[in-house]
């Protein structure tokens, strides 16, 4: 089975990210996307994402179950709440894929979502499809933490969203699966959480140099972090395969996981 995970800014670059899609949709189980942008009106957000990034996923993705979980709407270019456009991650599962179930669970934030404050107040969630494979139950989680502050270090609010995770997982039965864009880095207490209840983070297994493209540290020459995006499984997940290409696609690297 096959999963990429990726952050996919917006769809800033919009055909490299389409293309790389297409290439990869017939031997991919499943895509978890953050940063997917939902409007009835195609456009452009003050910071270049596409308003209709989500549509556009619909269209290329055909043979695929798309679960979207919406955030929080994004602010136009006066500050003011964009009503008609939302921001959230996306679950994308093979047609033949049965999902048992699915939803999301809030993890920071205000939960009203009416905050005006899409740095510190925006409410954050976590999605998740259960399913099996080879007989076995299987939870997939897909996150996007807050990317405020930008350092990335631990605070109150990030380590209570990782509580919620761990709270969450704990109760699940079978195999997880949890990966995303954190927005933290590998050396905080909000991972360290996740990987002392058992989880296996593959970025540091594997001895991933960076999860950021290029793209990144153009934008950001002054304040380069390497890290930002992970993967972790339950300790009886057989991984075959974890890579992390560097493709200019996004800010963010593809997380790609294969495993029996």
């Amino acid at each position: 089975m096959r999963i990429i995970f990726l952050n996919i800014w917006g769809g800033q670059v919009f055909e490299p990210l389409m293309q790389f899609i297409q290439e990869h949709a017939r031997s991919t189980d499943f895509f978890c996307f953050q940063e997917v942008l939902d409007s009835p009106t195609p456009g452009l957000t003050p910071w270049g994402g596409k308003t209709d990034i989500r549509k556009k996923l619909q269209e290329a993705l055909l043979e695929f179950q798309e679960y979207y979980a919406p955030s929080h709407n994004i602010l136009d270019k006066n500050g003011n709440v964009d009503p008609t456009t939302l921001v959230g991650v996306a679950i994308f599962a093979k047609q033949e894929i049965e999902v048992k179930s699915q939803g999301r669970l809030h993890v920071q934030g205000d939960p009203s979502g009416k905050s005006h404050d899409d740095r510190q107040g925006a409410p954050h969630y976590f999605q998740y499809v259960r399913f099996e494979h080879n007989e076995k139950p299987y939870t997939l989680c897909n996150m996007h933490g807050t990317a405020y502050p930008g350092d990335k270090l631990d605070t109150p609010e990030r380590l209570e969203q990782s509580k919620r995770i761990v709270d969450f997982l704990s109760k699940e039965t079978g195999e997880k699966i949890l990966g995303g864009d954190f927005n933290l880095l590998p050396s905080t207490e909000s991972i360290g959480m996740i990987e002392r209840m058992g989880m296996k983070e593959l970025v540091r297994e594997y001895k991933i140099e960076t999860t950021r493209s290029e793209l990144n540290y153009k934008r950001y020459p002054n304040n380069i972090q390497y890290f930002s995006d992970y993967v972790f499984v339950s300790s009886d997940i057989k991984v075959t395969s974890f890579e992390v290409p560097q493709l200019n696609i996004s800010d963010h690297l593809p997380l790609v996981l294969e495993f029996a």
